[in-house]
């Protein structure tokens, strides 16, 4: 068990984080405003109250290609996020942001979408502006770069 904990932790340096953005579309800094300071069960709480599902989150060890995915299930009205628990605690955060704007905004999911010609890029650039913009508070004080914040 602890050579398991031991190579999900050195594996970490294979992630890629991305710097913030430079720049934030006005609208989605506008609906990102009410979600930030929220820690997470306040998250899921207003989620649930947006998309009447049942919201619980899953920290599972993934590769570093994949930060986060969600499963619905309509018909039993739930919905699970599952973060990459070998991401630091701030990634996990982004990760956790990026999926809520999918689900208040991408209802048919990403599956759906990848089979239409949809353009998959605006799909996560939106999820990834959603995410910065409720985290760029903690990011400026340093949680996203500190190494002790993903303890």
């Amino acid at each position: 068990m602890a050579d398991r904990e031991e190579r999900e932790i050195s594996a970490e340096e294979d992630f890629v984080f991305p710097p913030p953005p430079r720049y934030i579309e006005p609208s989605i800094l506008k609906e990102a405003a009410e979600w930030q300071g929220l820690d997470e069960f306040d998250a899921l709480a207003k989620l649930e109250e947006r998309v009447s599902l049942e919201v619980e989150t899953a920290r599972v060890p993934m590769s570093p290609d994949m930060w986060g995915f969600t499963y619905t299930n309509r018909e039993l009205r739930r919905c699970r996020i599952h973060l990459n628990s070998r991401l630091p605690r701030f990634w996990q955060g982004f990760a956790l942001f990026h999926e809520i704007h999918h689900l208040l905004h991408d209802s048919r999911g990403c599956y759906f979408w990848s089979q239409t010609n949809a353009n998959m890029n605006a799909y996560e650039y939106q999820a990834d502006q959603f995410a910065w913009a409720v985290l760029m508070r903690e990011w400026g004080e340093g949680d996203g770069e500190s190494e002790e914040f993903g303890k």
